[in-house]
């Protein structure tokens, strides 16, 4: 199963939270927190008592290093329950020492209990599990209906259109609100423009429709594809754009993800066409003078997609 490093994920953190809809995640908020009102004015099914059983419960799917909770869980209000799921152990260890250091970093209490970590901010606590699991292979393990809330991030376009109607019928059996962050749709604007971008955004784009370990990738097709699935099964659906927005003259950290970009962009047009090579080498050494140079900047297209229980098209 294709995978990101720790590395990675935090350089694009920033970008990630800058670029996504807030709209769309207030939206998100209401009605996760509305669902666990809802629950918890029902009647206990269970004796068995479990951790702050009126605290909101959300599970991240696909959670990588956990930015996903680092964005969400100071919008919410309250306690918090956290199920991180992921495949590669390496971004679950992660998890914990970013948790670590961002809960550190705003002088909140971080300490391991109660089955994970727990996050103590004065006002609420937030507990974090985390579950390596298979998505692929075990999805059907992740129990959605007894969260308040599904999210995940940058991992739609991984995933293949059978995937995709698993995650939508799953959706709205549970009835459970999914807010899905920054999908790639495709659009990648170099600027000043250049005679190379366009073979390589040829090649980025057949890259991505590659099997990610979830079979043929529906890359920047997804967010849409996977919109029309849930308004098919009932949800209210919102879609918003989110992109990233690298600009020159944006610092050292915009400098790097610009030089990084440049690098994995023509990494993967060596290896869909290694004929081009010499070509896609002097595209990047052209765009990596002027990124050092302080004259690049790139926009890269995502969508933000947002579905709640019952009701049209929003």
């Amino acid at each position: 199963m294709s995978g990101f490093d720790a590395n990675w994920l935090a350089l694009r953190e920033p970008f990630d939270a800058a670029a996504r809809d807030g709209a769309l995640a207030a939206r998100f908020i209401a009605a996760v927190v509305e669902r666990a009102a809802q629950r918890n004015r029902m009647p206990a099914v269970s004796t068995r008592v479990s951790w702050r059983p009126h605290a909101c419960r959300l599970v991240d799917l696909a959670a990588g290093a956990g930015s996903n909770l680092r964005v969400l869980a100071p919008l919410l209000p309250g306690d918090q329950d956290w199920l991180l799921v992921d495949h590669d152990p390496e971004l679950i260890a992660a998890q914990a020492r970013e948790l670590g250091r961002w809960a550190a970093s705003r002088g909140w209490r971080c300490s391991v209990a109660e089955g994970g970590l727990v996050i103590d901010t004065g006002q609420a606590q937030w507990r974090v599990r985390a579950r390596r699991l298979d998505l692929q292979g075990a999805f059907d393990q992740v129990q959605l209906g007894s969260f308040d809330g599904v999210t995940t991030t940058a991992f739609l376009d991984l995933v293949s259109e059978t995937w995709l109607e698993r995650l939508a019928d799953r959706i709205a059996v549970a009835a459970v609100p999914l807010l899905a962050t920054l999908t790639v749709d495709g659009r990648r604007e170099w600027q000043p423009a250049s005679d190379g971008d366009g073979a390589i955004a040829a090649a980025f784009e057949q890259h991505q429709q590659g099997d990610k370990g979830f079979g043929a990738s529906l890359g920047a097709a997804a967010a849409d594809s996977l919109r029309a699935m849930l308004d098919s099964c009932g949800c209210l659906t919102g879609i918003a754009q989110a992109d990233w927005r690298v600009d020159r003259g944006g610092g050292t950290q915009a400098q790097t993800m610009l030089l990084r970009m440049v690098d994995e962009s023509a990494a993967v047009a060596r290896e869909v066409d290694p004929a081009a090579a010499a070509v896609f080498d002097q595209w990047a050494a052209f765009r990596r003078s002027q990124a050092l140079a302080g004259s690049l900047s790139l926009r890269v297209g995502h969508q933000d997609l947002l579905a709640l229980p019952g009701g049209p098209q929003a």
